[in-house]
């Protein structure tokens, strides 16, 4: 675990700083393939802008609008501790189903008006996305969040020691990096799939339906309990299913429409 960095005698968030490493990697692929294309990248890096910032509100959105109860509870503290009231719930705490909402939302409305087509901004940003999400995940191994429940006889789990957030001394999975290495292979995937002409809104329909159905396999994994737990399922799970409810059908209307499309 190594939830902060030294540098230079003040310390950082890791999780901050993958993040950053995250959308820097994910900028560079997009500049790239504009480029290769011969796209003016002045012309449509705003949506790249555009898209990073909404995801910023959208994951901090919808991780408030889940603490609702107890952040209301806890106005009071806005006005007597600031400070502790940021760290509670400004500091931290992000939901990438609402990042993902956001970031699509507002790069929706970049291309309507500024009339650029989807289909071929997508095949350059979409498969930005699972990069992206690959560093963010490491940076939460590294942090101690959104960790998995104990590790069962005979499975491989960390420990963490200091962890603010993960329970010390118990042997959990570390499905942070199980994510990351997911998102990993969905980015290799999509990357190929765009390489052999598939266009934006059929990567997008592949992201979103092999994302939801990784992810929602993957919550039965979670211990943490910040994720929020509607019966037996997840916040994340339950947005999986309508994303996966929603795109299954567009994407087998796809693939049926466009046979011809280039197969792997």
């Amino acid at each position: 675990m190594l939830p902060y960095w030294n540098l230079g005698g003040t310390l950082f968030p890791t999780y901050s700083l993958l993040t950053l490493l995250g959308a820097a990697a994910a900028w560079l692929y997009f500049h790239r393939q504009l480029k290769a294309r011969g796209e003016n990248p002045g012309r449509t890096e705003q949506a790249f802008l555009f898209g990073v910032l909404a995801a910023l509100v959208g994951a901090k959105f919808l991780y408030l609008l889940l603490q609702l109860p107890q952040l209301l509870q806890d106005l009071p503290l806005l006005a007597a501790d600031p400070a502790a009231f940021s760290a509670r719930y400004l500091s931290g705490g992000f939901v990438f189903y609402g990042g993902l909402f956001g970031a699509l939302a507002a790069v929706w409305l970049f291309c309507r008006r500024r009339k650029v087509p989807f289909s071929q901004l997508g095949a350059d940003l979409v498969p930005a996305v699972p990069l992206f999400h690959t560093f963010g995940r490491v940076g939460c191994f590294l942090a101690g969040c959104c960790y998995g429940i104990p590790a069962p006889a005979g499975w491989p789990g960390v420990t963490f020691r200091v962890s603010p957030v993960a329970p010390n001394g118990v042997a959990l999975l570390p499905v942070q990096l199980y994510e990351a290495a997911g998102c990993l292979l969905l980015f290799l995937l999509l990357h190929r799939l765009a390489r052999r002409g598939w266009k934006g809104e059929a990567l997008l329909l592949v992201y979103l339906a092999i994302y939801a159905l990784f992810r929602f396999a993957l919550e039965f994994l979670r211990g943490d309990a910040a994720r929020g737990m509607w019966g037996v399922f997840s916040t994340s799970q339950l947005l999986a299913l309508v994303t996966l409810a929603a795109v299954l059908p567009l994407l087998i209307r796809h693939l049926r429409t466009y046979g011809k499309q280039p197969r792997l």
